[in-house]
C-alpha cells in the first residue's frame, strides 16, 4: 500500500486527508468515499480564491522522508551562519 495526501478547497471548506491505497485511482476513490460519508476533518478555507472553484491537490507521500523538523530555540546573539556578502 502507498501513502497519499489529498487536499481540497471548495466553498470555503478545506479538507486535508492522508490515506493508504494501492494506486492513484484507488486513492481518489477512497478520498471520494470519505467525503461522501462525512468521515473527513473539515476546516474553514483560506478564502483567498474563488469559492466556486474546486482546488484539489493530490500527492504520493514518501514514508521514509522527514517532513517535520524541530529547530528548537536559540538565545539572542547566537551566530546562525556565515554571511553571503562580504562585510567591509
Amino acid at each position: 500500500m502507498k501513502l497519499y495526501r489529498v487536499q481540497a478547497n471548495y466553498k470555503n471548506i478545506y479538507v486535508d486527508e492522508t490515506l493508504e491505497a494501492k494506486d492513484d485511482k484507488d486513492a481518489l476513490e477512497c478520498f471520494s468515499k470519505k467525503v461522501d460519508s462525512g468521515d473527513v476533518n473539515k476546516k474553514e478555507g483560506a478564502g483567498f480564491h474563488d469559492p466556486d472553484f474546486l482546488f484539489l491537490t493530490f500527492e504520493k507521500v514518501d514514508r521514509d522522508a522527514t517532513t517535520k523538523i524541530d529547530i528548537g530555540e536559540t538565545s539572542v546573539g547566537v551566530k546562525m551562519g556565515s554571511t553571503s556578502v562580504g562585510t567591509g
